[in-house]
């Protein structure tokens, strides 16, 4: 059933304490700004990492769509510039070479106003985690590779996390190679890792999910009409048409590209729009056809313990006019009112 365009009341509850881990691209982005806007979540920090493109590029991409949203007084962490195994393997044909290609509006990234050089991603992690007065949830869009670090780091902080809702991996598709998924494919071993930490709330929203929420010419049509600064909208509607495009070439979808990211992000405060099922997920980490492939025993055939919650299906009407409200939202903040 679809909800109205309103948020709920921040009111109503204490707002959720989140760290975004990211790699910036297009999908990433929105994630970046629903975290930032939703009023029932107070983002902690941003953490970057190697994926969809370099570190460098990620963490610049991070510190642009801050900027080009509004979005102030968040620290952005620089986190693992590769796999903890393998060699680095980026998504430049979705996402372009900077990783955030098909716009001329955003601004050039300020370094010295957001990014902490004084400590690393996982340090950051860590002091934010420890520190807070409840459990924190983390989510992860791209790569797991901080997250790995961090656990095996400081396995202390594994009970401090609520929950830890991931972009990533498969039931039945893959977008990297047959099987498997580009975040995990990445770097397995530290989805490994992660899915064997014991962290007690694990979510997994998947591929066969995110392919249901397009960035349909409607999604667009609608992003166009509703954010009140046109400069914003532009912004917004040039990358998810890049993004479109990309995925129109690549996998040959003319309905628009998937919005990954944002749907983690939304797991947090709308998980009654989400239908899931607590399975054993477990992660191919061979050097075969099936590196990176989620394993998810859906019918309970291993007869190991279940590990993962694992998304098959979201009210994608509800998630847009979520998504949207956040859009609306960060325009009024944005820089990008006061040009032209």
């Amino acid at each position: 059933m679809a909800t109205s365009l309103s948020f709920l009341n921040p009111h109503a509850a204490d707002k959720i304490p989140v760290w975004l881990d990211c790699d910036v691209g297009h999908d990433d982005a929105m994630a970046l700004i629903l975290a930032a806007y939703h009023p029932s979540i107070s983002l902690l920090g941003v953490s970057t990492v190697a994926g969809n493109s370099s570190l460098k590029n990620t963490t610049a991409n991070t510190i642009s769509v801050m900027q080009a949203a509004g979005i102030k007084g968040i620290g952005v962490y620089k986190g693992a510039s590769r796999p903890l195994v393998k060699p680095a393997a980026y998504a430049g044909d979705i996402h372009g070479a900077s990783g955030l290609a098909g716009t001329a509006l955003l601004p050039e990234p300020d370094f010295a106003t957001y990014l902490s050089e004084d400590t690393n991603a996982v340090n950051a992690m860590y002091r934010a985690i420890i520190s807070s007065q409840v459990p924190v949830c983390v989510v992860a869009v791209g790569p797991l590779t901080n997250i790995a670090l961090l656990i095996s780091m400081y396995p202390q902080i594994i009970p401090k996390i609520r929950t830890l809702s991931i972009m990533g991996g498969a039931v039945a598709l893959g977008n990297v190679t047959a099987a498997a998924e580009f975040n995990i494919h990445f770097d397995p071993e530290a989805a490994h890792i992660v899915l064997n930490s014991g962290i007690a709330h694990i979510s997994i929203v998947p591929l066969d999910v995110t392919h249901t929420v397009l960035t349909t010419k409607n999604v667009i049509r609608r992003i166009a009409e509703s954010v009140p600064v046109p400069r914003f909208a532009q912004l917004i509607t040039d990358l998810l048409l890049y993004f479109s495009s990309t995925y129109g070439g690549v996998f040959g979808m003319g309905d628009g590209a998937p919005l990954h990211d944002p749907v983690a992000v939304a797991y947090l405060f709308m998980r009654n729009a989400f239908v899931e099922r607590y399975v054993r997920v477990d992660v191919d980490c061979s050097a075969g056809h099936g590196q990176g492939r989620t394993y998810c025993d859906m019918f309970g055939r291993t007869g190991k313990p279940p590990n993962c919650w694992v998304a098959t299906s979201v009210d994608v009407e509800q998630f847009w006019n979520t998504m949207l409200e956040a859009l609306v939202a960060a325009s009024k903040e944005s820089p990008l009112k006061n040009n032209g």
